[in-house]
C-alpha cells in the first residue's frame, strides 16, 4: 500500500467554531495538516484559523486557499505572519487566483492576471518576511512608501503553496514556491502537472527536494458505490457552476463541456439551478474519488504513485452537527488508515 508523506484535512463550515472543533479532533486522529477554506460569503479562514491555533499544539494549519485580490499582499502578510505566531510556527499559506466570480463580477474588483498576481504577491511576501523594505511597482500590485514589517515574524520563511490548475500557475509553482495544490486527482492530470512544476523549478534552478506536492481530494465513500458517486454530483456541479464565468479554463474541456455548456451551467446557475446532469463519470474520476471502500483506496493509491506526497482530504459528503467525528472516523478506518 502506498504510504503519503503527510495527509491533511480541510472541512468547510457555516459555523467558525466547527472549525476548532473538527481541527481539535483531526489533530488527535493523526492528521498532520487542517485547512480552513475561503469560499465567499462563508466563516473568514484566518479568524478561524487563528483560534484553532490556540487550540492546538501540533497539526499544521493552512489556508486552503485564499487569494492576493481580496486581500493585497501585504494585507496577507501580515495576516500569515500572525497565525504563524500564534500557532508558533504551524501556518501554511494556501493561495490562489481566486475566482472571477467572487472577485470581479461579485466585488466588483479588478480580476487582472491571476498567474502575475501570484507571482507578484510570492515576491513581496519573501522580502516581507526577510526584513527588507519593500518597494514594488507589478503589473497588479504596487506597494512602497517605505513597506516593511515593523516587527519580527516567527520565521523567515512561510511556507506558500500555490493552488496551480493550469500550466503557467503549475509552473510558476515550481519556480517560486514551496508546494502546489491542485484540485485534480486524475493520475495522468497530476503526472503532467509535476513534469510543469519540475519544468519552473529546473528554469530558475530550484531544488525541489523539500517542496510538498500536495492535492485537494475530494471524497464520497459509502458501501453503496453508486450511491457515492451520485452524492458527490453538487459539490462539483457547484465548482464547475462558480468557475463558469471562465469558460476558457481546461477543465472544462477536459471533461466534455463546451463554451455552450459552460454557458448553460452559468445560467442556469444565476437562476438557482445545478446541472448535476453535466458532471459526467470522467469528472467524478478527475475531480474526486468516490464510490465504494475498496474504489476509494484504490483512486488514492493510483494518486499517491503519480506522485502526491501530500494530500488534502475534503470529505464532502459528510453532515455538518454532532455526528461529524464519527464519520470522520469511518473514513479513516475505510479508506485512510493504511495511508497515514
Amino acid at each position: 500500500m502506498a504510504k503519503a508523506k503527510e495527509i491533511g484535512l480541510m472541512t468547510e463550515n457555516m459555523n467558525a467554531q466547527d472549525y476548532v472543533d473538527h481541527a481539535k479532533h483531526a489533530e488527535s486522529m493523526g492528521f498532520q495538516s487542517y485547512w480552513v477554506p475561503e469560499d465567499y460569503a462563508m466563516p473568514a479562514a484566518f479568524s478561524a484559523l487563528g483560534a484553532i491555533a490556540a487550540s492546538t499544539s501540533t497539526i499544521k494549519l493552512g489556508t486552503g486557499v485564499v487569494n492576493p485580490y481580496t486581500r493585497h499582499p501585504v494585507l496577507l502578510g501580515m495576516e500569515i505572519a500572525a497565525l504563524d505566531q500564534i500557532s508558533d510556527g504551524r501556518a501554511i499559506l494556501g493561495l490562489g487566483g481566486g475566482l472571477k466570480l467572487w472577485i470581479e463580477d461579485q466585488m466588483g474588483m479588478s480580476y487582472a492576471k491571476p498567474v502575475s498576481a501570484m507571482r507578484e504577491t510570492v515576491s513581496i511576501l519573501r522580502r516581507l518576511f526577510s526584513g527588507d523594505t519593500v518597494e514594488h511597482e507589478g503589473r497588479v500590485f504596487s506597494v512602497g512608501a517605505g513597506m516593511k514589517f515593523g516587527f519580527e515574524p516567527r520565521r523567515a520563511e512561510v511556507p506558500i503553496h500555490i493552488g496551480a490548475t493550469g500550466p503557467k500557475a503549475q509552473e510558476l509553482a515550481g519556480e517560486v514556491a514551496d508546494g502546489f495544490f491542485p484540485f485534480f486527482v486524475q493520475p495522468d492530470s497530476i503526472r503532467t502537472a509535476i513534469k510543469r512544476v519540475k519544468a519552473g523549478a529546473a528554469r530558475s534552478g530550484r531544488d525541489l527536494e523539500n517542496f510538498d506536492m500536495s492535492a485537494l481530494v475530494f471524497v464520497s465513500v459509502g458501501d453503496d458505490d453508486h450511491a457515492a458517486r451520485e452524492a458527490i454530483k453538487p459539490a462539483l456541479a457547484t465548482f464547475f457552476a462558480w468557475f463558469a464565468t471562465q469558460p476558457e479554463l481546461p477543465v472544462f474541456a477536459e471533461y466534455g463541456l463546451s463554451p455552450k455548456d459552460v454557458e448553460v451551467i452559468r445560467q442556469a446557475f444565476l437562476s438557482g439551478d445545478l446541472r448535476t446532469d453535466m458532471v459526467n463519470d470522467a469528472a467524478i474520476d478527475g475531480l474526486s474519488i468516490s464510490g465504494s471502500p475498496e474504489r476509494c483506496r484504490e483512486m488514492l493509491t493510483q494518486l499517491i504513485d503519480a506522485g502526491i506526497t501530500m494530500p488534502v482530504i475534503f470529505p464532502i459528503t459528510v453532515p455538518p452537527g454532532p455526528g461529524w467525528a464519527k464519520e470522520i472516523e469511518a473514513l479513516q478506518q475505510s479508506v485512510l488508515r493504511d495511508f497515514m
